[in-house]
């Protein structure tokens, strides 16, 4: 269940937060700048998340309820491994947006809490795949070689013409390990 359903204020404030994190880093992120693109009062804000640390903690959850929803969907997929690569391509969706925020919270010297949770996400995706392939090893090779295909389209490497086939040939690579 989604604790901070979208338009409600306390999900506008998540949104801002993100948003900030994504376009200007975590020291820019502050109370009133989150406030402030949300607009609401700084009041406001501390009505619904107490202190920075709540915000954090609050994006933390939306990254934790997010990633279950997309394992669980990864878990009914047919094949497990080429919906796992497919998905792995940067979208911009906000499963994608939230997990640019929460790295960028772990890169912080207080990102101990970020850093566990992106860990719990990947352990979960290596998890959901090793029940299917009966293979810890293989999974997370898989979930390796999707992080690899993430970074690459995240910095525009992975060409939308060419992710397709680059994708196929990765998802051929994992079969033959798995033989």
């Amino acid at each position: 269940m989604v604790r901070d359903a979208p338009g409600t204020v306390r999900a506008q404030l998540l949104d801002a937060y993100e948003t900030l994190l994504i376009d200007d880093g975590e020291r820019a992120a502050t109370v009133q700048a989150v406030a402030d693109r949300a607009g609401v009062s700084k009041g406001g804000l501390l009505y619904h998340f107490g202190s920075k640390a709540d915000l954090a903690a609050g994006l933390i959850e939306r990254l934790r309820e997010l990633g279950a929803a997309d394992v669980e969907s990864l878990r009914s997929a047919d094949d497990i491994v080429e919906t796992f690569l497919r998905t792995s391509v940067a979208s911009g969706s906000p499963l994608d947006r939230t997990m640019v925020a929460v790295i960028r919270l772990a890169q912080s010297p207080a990102g101990a809490a970020a850093r566990a949770a992106l860990q719990g996400l990947d352990d979960d995706y290596v998890a959901a795949i090793a029940e299917r392939l009966g293979d810890a090893e293989l999974a997370l090779t898989v979930v390796l070689l999707a992080d690899g295909v993430y970074l690459r389209s995240a910095l525009g490497a992975l060409e939308p013409s060419r992710a397709g086939a680059e994708i196929e040939l990765l998802v051929g690579v994992a079969r033959r390990l798995g033989a």
